[in-house]
């Protein structure tokens, strides 16, 4: 008999048996439409990590199939998912919260992330908008508690207001490094993996900045969007305009997981900022707006 700890090594023999190399086998399920990292596959193996996600779950069905092993070989030495805390955290969809971009539901399936076990006490976002018109960049401040001991990863989606041949790039700040990156210039969409400088014990909280850099050249923008998958605690949001361009008008808009929408109006301070903070935010979109 089998036991979920044998997962790792079942699935190292079939890939030995079978000849391919991960890359090679990363091209054969994203040919089948399932997008999963090199690296996810090779913590597989190696047993650091294990799939647990709804859409990992579904990645190693097909990965029978790439590894032409009998259905429900890897299934069954998979074994119960680990227990993520007294409760499961509420979450949106990545094509609910993306309805617009179906580019970033598959982009996030081949970056290694373990956002699903991190509960979100704080998130704040600090826009800069430079003299054009575009946002130059977006600094950005998470507090984090982990639901389970293990992890150390955590996916960042950016989309451009348009396309852009290079596109922008993460900048680590504090208490994190920049994995894996994937990029469509044809949306604007980048995708990357934040790697925390720990491993967290469940309970453990980790506090991590990162900067989003704006592309020379960006297409310029008239809102300030933040998309929840996952309930924030507090979560704020400031954009910065500079003196050579200043809105006459701001406004503030939430879209909840239903589509409901409502909002109201902002005052830019003496700085030439717009603030908005929400408590208790719960996942859908988070936005400031603004007419030049």
């Amino acid at each position: 008999m089998t036991s979920d700890g044998d997962f790792h090594r079942v699935l190292r023999a079939a890939i030995e048996r079978s000849g391919l190399g991960l890359e090679r086998i990363r091209y054969h399920l994203s040919q089948r439409g399932c997008r999963v990292s090199v690296a996810t596959l090779s913590h597989w193996q190696s047993g650091r990590r294990r799939p647990e996600r709804q859409e990992s779950l579904h990645a190693v069905a097909v990965l029978e199939e790439v590894l032409a092993v009998p259905a429900g070989a890897l299934a069954a030495v998979l074994g119960p998912p680990r227990s993520r805390g007294p409760r499961q955290q509420r979450r949106v969809a990545a094509d609910v919260v993306w309805p617009g971009e179906p580019q970033v539901p598959p982009l996030l399936g081949e970056v290694d992330g373990e956002d699903e076990f991190l509960v979100r006490l704080s998130h704040q976002d600090v826009v800069r908008m430079g003299a054009d018109g575009a946002e130059v960049s977006m600094l950005v401040r998470l507090v984090l508690r982990a639901a389970r001991s293990g992890v150390s990863r955590l996916p960042v989606v950016s989309v451009l207001d348009g396309p852009h041949p290079t596109g922008q790039w993460v900048r680590p700040v504090r208490h994190c490094a920049v994995g894996e990156t994937r990029y469509l210039p044809e949306f604007g969409s980048l995708v990357a993996s934040l790697v925390f400088d720990r491993e967290l014990d469940r309970g453990e909280v980790i506090m991590v900045e990162y900067e989003v850099v704006n592309p020379v050249g960006a297409p310029p923008s008239v809102r300030a969007e933040r998309k929840l998958r996952f309930p924030v605690r507090e979560y704020f949001v400031e954009v910065g305009f500079a003196a050579e361009l200043v809105p006459a008008r701001c406004r503030w808009r939430i879209v909840d997981g239903s589509g409901v929408a409502r909002g109201g109006g902002l005052r830019l301070d003496k700085a030439n900022t717009a603030q908005f903070a929400v408590s208790g935010a719960e996942p859908g979109t988070y936005a400031v707006h603004w007419d030049w």
